[in-house]
């Protein structure tokens, strides 16, 4: 079989902005057919050994299927739509396999993952019990450890309110991809005092961003580890570097919330 080339990243954004545009009819056009081509090629391996992972085995043309089904039934609405956040994105290809990791985890859960595999959102969805049957650090502790350690970078008169934002992020985790925007929105409307870049600096310190979230996560890693030590990651200590820094830069952001976007 000849090798698949894979898609520049014109053409990547090119594909997903079709689909967010024109839907199931993509999928009848030789672009379409090339698209799913770069899933075989690309994507699925990858996808499939992350299930392998989780418990499941999951076939190549049922890990397409998802795919193709997620990107349909999300296009609906034009201000949460995948495939047009995977277009708009810096690197197109690693948006869409979090959003597809998301999707597979949706469809056939994680409780058969190993802790280092799944993020902060799927294991704060867990029931008490079953963080307790995973050895979790208990939610309460989890924002005093991620306080004490963003404390440090934040300007005393901020600490009450980032303590309070910190503790709606841990009772509100990420459902999914397509809410993130409604997601930050809530939080802002619950901490008015700070600016929009601030909510956002302290959600992406807390949460993690993407594409590599367990890498960047304060809580995620503090949920598995109470005993975890930012000094010994250099991507946790560079997220808090970027997280001092953005902070502090949003200082004289808009708190409006009919600012946001």
């Amino acid at each position: 079989m000849a090798e698949v080339e894979k898609f520049s990243d014109w053409r990547t954004r090119a594909i997903f902005t079709e689909i967010a545009d024109h839907g199931v009819d993509v999928f009848e056009s030789a672009e379409g057919a090339a698209f799913i081509e770069q899933l075989h090629a690309y994507q699925v391996g990858q996808l499939r050994e992350a299930a392998r992972g989780w418990g499941y085995a999951i076939c190549a043309e049922e890990v397409v299927q998802i795919i193709i089904t997620n990107l349909l039934t999300t296009r609906k609405n034009p201000d949460s739509c995948p495939a047009r956040y995977i277009a708009a994105a810096a690197e197109p290809w690693a948006y869409f396999h979090t959003t597809a990791i998301g999707w597979l985890q949706k469809e056939w859960g994680v409780r058969g993952a190993p802790l280092e595999n799944v993020g902060y959102a799927e294991y704060t969805n867990l029931s008490a019990t079953d963080r307790d049957e995973h050895d979790l650090t208990p939610l309460e502790d989890v924002v005093n450890l991620t306080f004490g350690s963003i404390a440090q970078v934040v300007d005393p008169r901020h600490h009450a309110v980032v303590r309070e934002l910190l503790y709606w992020i841990a009772a509100n985790p990420p459902q999914r991809l397509s809410y993130d925007a409604d997601d930050r929105v809530a939080a802002h409307r619950h901490c008015p005092s700070l600016t929009i870049d601030q909510v956002v600096a302290v959600i992406k310190i807390a949460r993690g961003s993407r594409p590599n979230t367990t890498a960047t996560s304060l809580m995620g890693q503090f949920l598995l580890d109470a005993s975890f030590r930012i000094s010994d990651s250099g991507s946790h200590y560079r997220a808090l570097t970027a997280f001092k820094n953005a902070f502090r830069a949003g200082e004289a952001g808009s708190r409006m919330l009919t600012d946001w976007v």
